[in-house]
């Protein structure tokens, strides 16, 4: 079978872990994302921040899209943060947030955490508007442990 694999992903370790509760309106817009989607994931770039969020069934994840690292002669961006989602969240209704937790996997990045809230919201209403009536166009990807190598 052919790997189609055009991103790859590193996982460092976590730094940190939260509760949050994600907004009805940025979840909403997550799953109708998905939904348009054969491949059951989606690229959605933050322009403004120069970030990519990594939209699948149960995380999204944002990488700084400058950040390149290299492990074991692997090539990709790093995870800075990811937001993890249950398999069936519990709401009442659909203009409820939808209880989750943040994981940060770099130091000091409650900021661009606060930041990612109002900006990738845009993001995804941009993406959207864009593909209103369409399939969104994916490509495949692979998330690797990111391995630190001694000098």
């Amino acid at each position: 079978m052919p790997d189609n694999t055009k991103v790859t992903f590193f996982l460092p370790g976590e730094y940190e872990r939260k509760d949050w509760s994600v907004p009805a309106d940025i979840y909403n817009l997550y799953r109708l994302l998905l939904n348009k989607s054969t491949a059951g994931s989606v690229f959605v770039p933050i322009r403004s921040m120069q970030f990519l969020a990594a939209l699948d069934q149960h995380e999204i994840i944002f990488v700084d899209s400058l950040a390149y690292a290299v492990s074991d002669n692997q090539g990709g961006r790093v995870i800075l943060i990811s937001w993890k989602f249950p398999t069936h969240p519990e709401r009442e209704s659909l203009t409820e947030a939808v209880p989750g937790e943040v994981v940060y996997y770099a130091r000091k990045s409650d900021t661009v955490q606060l930041r990612l809230a109002t900006e990738f919201k845009q993001a995804m209403e941009l993406m959207d508007s864009r593909y209103r009536d369409q399939t969104i166009p994916t490509e495949g990807a692979r998330i690797l442990p990111l391995k630190h190598t001694k000098p």
